[in-house]
């Protein structure tokens, strides 16, 4: 999920939008006009809950921030504000726009976008974005902005929790830690188990890349939804985890190879990795005993598949978002890519492939031939293809309404099939 794509955010606000400047105030990254300042509080006025600040993430981990400026018999004025995406290419930029306030709903509109807010019962927001062909959703927190704007502040962006997993790698004979960022349902628990597993970093060419945290927002919330908690790893190298990233780097590091035995290499030392995050898991108080529920995007969905069919009896069930190794741009693509699904074929249980039109990484007719050559070494499973737009199919997790229903098929009959 690591090409530039035509977002509409970058579409509709263009002509709004202004460039950051050395002025700005930068919260973790995401930055806010040097003059913004929170509406005043209204005692006793319908709109007094509108005054203050709000941090979320949307899909594919896009940080946003909603700042009321002033709101007076329902007619608001907001800063709204986004930072860096390397996965979609969006640039940081902030706005001030107009809404209407209306009790529990803000309603904030652009050029050719439109942005609701729901106030929860706590005080959060549940937000929506509609623009082009476009809708994302966000959980937002509404936060202090003295704190929020101080230098270095630690910004609490999701639910999700960033922790390091003690793990049994050892790697220059120093013990390895794991980031995780770790979604719990509500409740005590103990609650089953779902890990998520990241993909590459595009090409491989920035290394900048390379410790940027993932994971994803509406994945998490709708396993949390039905009683997972739900943990996305970091392998070795990536985000804040300790450890050097090699999984299938050139010798030079500039970029991936296709090189096959480079390229498996790079696989194995991710399953290591999954398998110890796992186990480090696995010793959690809130995490339910049983086998688990494993799933990935792009390389992260192709490493479920895989790793299912090495641990068939630590796996519930298996969720391949657009899995794949190597790009068909590769020459080697095919032969590594079937190699490691097959990996997955001893796997007895039914699997769920789901894939997006337009993947500039993966053609709808190779992932199929992907899923057939899976299917004639013993594997189960079902394959889904969704309608994208025209570049946008490896994005295709950040849609969950085209995969919400047949997700929820597959949860439920992995719980009809475990009764």
């Amino acid at each position: 999920m690591f090409h530039k794509l035509q977002s509409f955010v970058l579409l509709g606000f263009l002509a709004l939008s202004q460039p950051v400047g050395a002025a700005d105030i930068l919260v973790d990254g995401v930055p806010l006009p040097s003059d913004a300042t929170v509406a005043a509080a209204m005692p006793g006025s319908a709109f007094q809950q509108w005054s203050g600040v709000w941090v979320g993430v949307r899909s594919n981990n896009l940080k946003t921030i909603l700042l009321v400026e002033s709101v007076s018999d329902g007619a608001a004025k907001v800063v709204y504000a986004i930072g860096d995406n390397h996965i979609t290419g969006i640039q940081r930029r902030w706005l001030r726009l107009e809404g209407i306030a209306s009790g529990r709903t803000l309603k904030v509109t652009g050029q050719g976008f439109l942005a609701t807010y729901e106030m929860t019962d706590g005080g959060g927001l549940k937000a929506r974005f509609e623009g082009a062909d476009r809708v994302t959703r966000a959980t937002m927190t509404k936060a202090d902005f003295a704190s929020l704007t101080k230098p270095d502040a630690v910004v609490a962006w999701t639910r999700g929790k960033s922790e390091f997993l003690q793990t049994d790698l050892i790697e220059d004979g120093k013990p390895v830690r794991l980031e995780a960022v770790v979604f719990r349902p509500p409740g005590a628990g103990p609650f089953p188990l779902a890990v998520i597993n990241h993909g590459s970093t595009g090409r491989g060419r920035d290394p900048g890349r390379f410790t940027e945290t993932s994971f994803e927002i509406d994945l998490a919330d709708f396993l949390n939804d039905r009683g997972w908690i739900v943990a996305f790893p970091q392998r070795r190298g990536r985000g804040k985890s300790d450890g050097c990233y090699d999984e299938g780097l050139a010798e030079n590091r500039a970029r991936y190879t296709g090189d096959i035995g480079v390229a498996l290499r790079g696989a194995d030392r991710a399953l290591s990795d999954i398998d110890a995050a796992i186990s480090a898991l696995r010793q959690r108080q809130d995490v339910a005993s049983g086998p688990v529920l494993v799933g990935g995007i792009s390389r992260g969905g192709v490493l479920a598949v895989a790793y299912a069919g090495l641990h068939p009896e630590q796996v519930v069930g298996v969720i391949n978002f657009v899995g794949g190794w190597l790009g068909e741009g590769s020459p080697t693509a095919i032969i590594v890519n079937r190699s490691l699904f097959e990996r997955g074929a001893s796997y007895r249980r039914s699997t769920i492939w789901l894939y997006g039109q337009y993947d500039s990484f993966y053609s709808i007719a190779h992932s199929r031939e992907n899923f057939a050559a899976f299917e004639k070494a013993g594997g189960q499973g079902k394959f889904f293809d969704f309608d994208m737009p025209l570049g946008q199919g490896h994005t295709l997790v950040g849609h969950p309404n085209l995969w919400s229903g047949p997700l929820h098929s597959y949860l439920s009959s992995l719980a009809a099939a475990e009764n």
